[in-house]
């Protein structure tokens, strides 16, 4: 494949991303691929022999890498938990604003709608968010909080942005962000 041919596919992948963050899996067609990205039904299967799934494993894997880069960014930016936990719960809160509220977690959806019926995409969801967690994880781990404490808010972290980007999107509101981030500064503060 060439350079006009890795850029096509590369393109692909881009565009998926955004759709399924946007509407999710079931909704996500691929004429309207095709559309988005001006390139014939033919050609998806061309790049993506394997198909929807395929390509919608690859966005995901895509969308997930990209995060992870900025989260491990603020990480590495931080002096504190609870910097770094204000910078990524206001940078979601920025995106999924400026966004008009369209935009939320690039995962979620999809891992809800596949869960019990698509094996392929659900595995890839879980890698992401396992992968996330890992991040936060070692992170933690490296900030003085015991392995099991760590995976603990990990996880804790996880699910307040989740259910807060969920929230925030359906509210059309920046507030679910904002009382998730006082709450998860809260497992931060000393007793």
């Amino acid at each position: 494949m060439g350079k006009k041919g890795l850029e096509t596919k590369q393109k692909m992948i881009e565009v998926m991303s955004g759709l399924l963050e946007e509407t999710g899996y079931e909704a996500t067609g691929l004429m309207e691929l095709g559309k988005e990205t001006d390139t014939p039904k033919g050609s998806l299967y061309f790049h993506f022999p394997g198909g929807k799934d395929e390509l919608t494993n690859l966005a995901l894997l895509h969308s997930g890498d990209q995060l992870n880069l900025f989260f491990q960014s603020v990480l590495s930016e931080t002096e504190s938990p609870i910097q770094a936990i204000k910078q990524v719960f206001h940078a979601l809160e920025e995106r999924i604003v400026s966004s008009d509220y369209k935009k939320g977690c690039p995962i979620a959806i999809t891992a809800m709608e596949t869960a019990k019926s698509n094996h392929s995409v659900s595995e890839t969801c879980k890698q992401i968010y396992s992968l996330w967690l890992k991040t936060f994880e070692t992170y933690l781990v490296g900030k003085g909080y015991t392995p099991r404490i760590a995976k603990n808010l990990s996880l804790s972290l996880l699910s307040l942005w989740e259910g807060a980007l969920l929230l925030a999107k359906l509210q059309k509101s920046p507030e679910p962000l904002r009382v998730a981030a006082k709450t998860a500064e809260l497992l931060f503060k000393p007793n």
